[in-house]
C-alpha cells in the first residue's frame, strides 16, 4: 500500500518546536533576512501565527538581524564580487532588507571606497589581464563594456571614467554614452 502525500504539497508540516530548529539548522547554513526566512518558514508551517512566533524568538535571540547580514553582505559584494554600489542594493532590497538599512549598510560599506578604482578592478577581473593591455576599437565592445559596468551596479561616471583609458578612440565612449542616455 503506497503512503498518501498531505494534500498540501507540502512534504512535512513542522510543529512550534520543529519549526525553531529548522530555523535554527537554516541559519547555521548561510545568513538570512527575515523576509527569506519567513517564505522559508511558511512552507513547512501550516499556522503563520506559529512562523510569527519562530520569528520573534529568533529576534529576542538575536539569531537574526537584517542589518548585521545587510552590512557583511555589502561588504562582500564590494570586496569579493567587486560589485558597485546601486547593484548591492537592489540586490539587498530583493532579499526583502527594509529599504532604509539597505541604504545604510550600503553607503557605509562604500564610504571609502573609490568607485572608479573598483569598476577597474572588476574590468580587471573580467577581462583577465591588465587594463594597460586592453584597447577597444569597436563601438560593439565599446557598448558591451559598459552594459557590463551598469549590470554591476556602477553609476556613468564611474563607469565613463574606468573605461575612458581603454579607448583607441576617445569617440567610442562618447557614441556610447550618448545611445545610452538616448535608450
Amino acid at each position: 500500500m503506497m503512503a498518501m502525500r498531505p494534500v498540501s504539497g507540502r512534504s512535512t508540516e513542522l510543529g512550534p518546536k520543529k519549526l525553531f530548529e529548522f530555523a535554527l539548522r537554516a541559519l547555521a547554513r548561510k545568513p538570512h533576512t527575515v523576509a527569506e526566512l519567513r517564505k522559508k518558514l511558511s512552507r513547512r508551517c501550516a499556522d503563520e501565527r506559529e512562523v510569527a512566533d519562530v520569528l520573534q524568538r529568533l529576534l529576542a535571540y538575536r539569531y537574526v538581524d537584517d542589518g548585521q547580514v545587510a552590512k557583511s553582505y555589502s561588504e562582500f559584494r564590494r570586496d569579493c564580487t567587486l560589485l558597485g554600489r546601486r547593484r548591492v542594493l537592489n540586490e539587498l532590497l530583493r532579499r526583502g532588507v527594509d529599504q532604509a538599512v539597505a541604504e545604510s549598510a550600503v553607503a557605509e560599506a562604500y564610504q571609502n571606497t573609490d568607485e572608479v578604482e573598483l569598476a577597474r578592478a572588476f574590468l580587471r577581473r573580467k577581462l583577465c589581464r591588465r587594463l594597460s593591455e586592453v584597447r577597444v576599437e569597436s563601438p560593439k565592445q565599446m557598448a558591451r563594456l559598459y552594459a557590463a559596468l551598469a549590470r554591476a551596479g556602477f553609476g556613468a561616471h564611474a563607469t565613463s571614467r574606468a573605461l575612458s583609458s581603454l579607448s583607441a578612440d576617445p569617440e567610442l565612449l562618447d557614441a556610447v554614452e550618448v545611445a545610452t542616455a538616448e535608450a
